[in-house]
């Protein structure tokens, strides 16, 4: 289904599949599909939470794209980006939280949009990965919320991370 579904629409369908908590792929946003062992049913049933799932992810990319160009940082003069990057990613992973409800391995997920935020914002991917892999360093757990005190640190060690020529 998701070969027919990248060929149809383009790579962007890639996530129709991350299910909240424990599914196909856990800990994202898609509340509509599962797994194919409790999602698979019907063909009708079927189509519809495929269809509704790939909604669903659609949305939420869409949404995400609204929140990364809220910290414009680009058009920011380097004194003010620390703060900038800072702010976003405290907004972003309670974002996620919020979206995922810190079910089953939501952490992945935030990692991944913390990676795409700062790839938005030109920082190479494989630099940004390191960098929110070592910002979190371990520190968000699945089915917990994580304080407030850790996701400040979270975000202060990011924006930290960050030279003021990397945007």
């Amino acid at each position: 289904m998701t070969r027919a579904l990248v060929e149809h629409y383009g790579r962007w369908v890639l996530g129709w599949r991350w299910a909240h908590d424990e599914g196909d792929i856990g800990g994202g946003p898609v509340g509509s599909w599962c797994c194919a062992a409790h999602s698979i049913t019907e063909p009708r049933k079927t189509l519809t939470r495929v269809a509704s799932a790939l909604c669903e992810w659609r949305e939420w990319t869409e949404e995400l794209a609204e929140q990364f160009d809220r910290y414009p940082l680009a058009d920011l003069p380097p004194e003010d980006r620390q703060d900038a990057w800072e702010r976003a990613t405290a907004h972003l992973v309670t974002h996620v939280v919020d979206r995922t409800n810190a079910g089953d391995a939501w952490y992945g997920h935030c990692q991944q949009v913390l990676t795409w935020f700062l790839t938005r914002w030109d920082v190479a991917p494989s630099r940004a990965a390191k960098l929110v892999t070592e910002a979190v360093g371990g520190r968000f757990e699945s089915w917990m919320e994580p304080e407030q005190t850790v996701v400040r640190d979270v975000a202060e060690r990011l924006s930290a991370s960050l030279e003021p020529d990397t945007a």
